[in-house]
């Protein structure tokens, strides 16, 4: 159905409206697998959340179910949502992205000498994806807010 009334560039905000809520569905939809799957099939008594990773025991085909699932979401579904949005908000995204990886580039070696003098408890996969995350997340709203 296309509203006779509507302009062209209220016509593309829409359909860029719809593709966005697609995605987010999308990743969802994955998020929720990976972590159901873990939780329903998890063999041992680990505990992501607690870095118990030696506990944590898979069937060796849902680990590369996961694994797949894994590269998608968080490799090949972001790569293509940078290509269905407009620039403004892809270069708030590339930001978000930058500050996660310059996080990780600087926050893994600072972690890794402060634990050599004894402050910290030795680095760790999950306080790494930590480190991460919550430096996108900031940079992206550093980004949002202040270009």
């Amino acid at each position: 159905m296309t509203d006779p009334n509507l302009g062209p560039g209220e016509a593309r905000t829409r359909q860029r409206v719809r593709t966005q809520t697609l995605f987010l569905i999308a990743a969802g939809v994955v998020g929720a697998l990976i972590g159901l799957s873990t939780g329903f099939f998890d063999e041992g008594s680990g505990n992501l959340f607690a870095g118990d990773w030696e506990a944590l025991k898979l069937p060796r085909w849902l680990a590369l179910m996961l694994a797949a699932l894994m590269l998608f979401g968080l490799v090949a579904l972001p790569l293509w949502g940078f290509a269905k949005i407009d620039d403004y908000k892809r270069q708030h995204n590339l930001i978000g992205f930058t500050g996660g990886c310059i996080a990780v580039l600087s926050g893994f070696p600072v972690w890794a000498v402060l634990y050599a003098g004894g402050f910290v408890p030795p680095p760790h996969a999950f306080g790494v994806f930590a480190i991460a995350y919550v430096a996108m997340l900031a940079s992206f709203l550093y980004a949002r807010w202040k270009i």
